[in-house]
């Protein structure tokens, strides 16, 4: 059976679309992946200066004189964009020279992180002593607001019920 080459390339590109990351090759190239989130929370002064990737959903964004810090809940990544589960690897400080925005960089956006290690830093989560992984940016990469969106046809469709039960985000 011949294919035509334009089907050829079509389904090419198809296979290749998902293995497509969002930071370039030569940012990707110095990362250690063999580094987790779990072995960085056993002992995480073991990876300092260790490029590392991670990714999850922002929990606080901090502006400081000269800097920004943003507390992440880490998770899973999967093509370098975290998951939306419910499965946490815990938490790591992410720190940034210049100024970002705590409203654009807001609780539950998600964010991928490029950076080194640079130590541990020590805070309360209610009563709890938690030791933070800390990362200095190298490249940031924030995914867009997701919301849902009504199937095509949905029942209630002439009456406005789905409309009513289910409104849209305004944002």
């Amino acid at each position: 059976m011949r294919i035509a080459p334009w089907l050829r390339l079509g389904l090419a590109v198809l296979l290749l679309s998902g293995c497509v990351s969002a930071f370039p090759e030569e940012a990707l190239r110095s990362v250690n992946r063999a580094i987790t989130m779990s072995a960085r929370a056993t002992d995480p002064t073991l990876y300092v200066n260790q490029r590392v990737i991670l990714g999850g959903e922002i929990l606080a964004t901090r502006p400081r004189t000269g800097e920004t810090e943003i507390e992440v809940l880490a998770r899973p990544l999967r093509d370098d964009i975290p998951e939306r589960s419910d499965r946490s690897e815990g938490r790591f400080l992410v720190t940034t020279a210049g100024f970002l925005d705590p409203a654009v960089f807001a609780p539950g956006r998600r964010l991928t992180v490029i950076g080194t290690v640079t130590g541990v830093e020590e805070r309360k989560i209610g009563e709890v002593a938690y030791r933070y992984p800390v990362l200095a940016t190298v490249r940031l990469q924030l995914w867009p607001r997701e919301w849902d969106a009504p199937p095509p046809f949905y029942p209630g469709y002439p009456w406005g019920l789905y409309e009513r039960l289910y409104p849209r985000p305004y944002y």
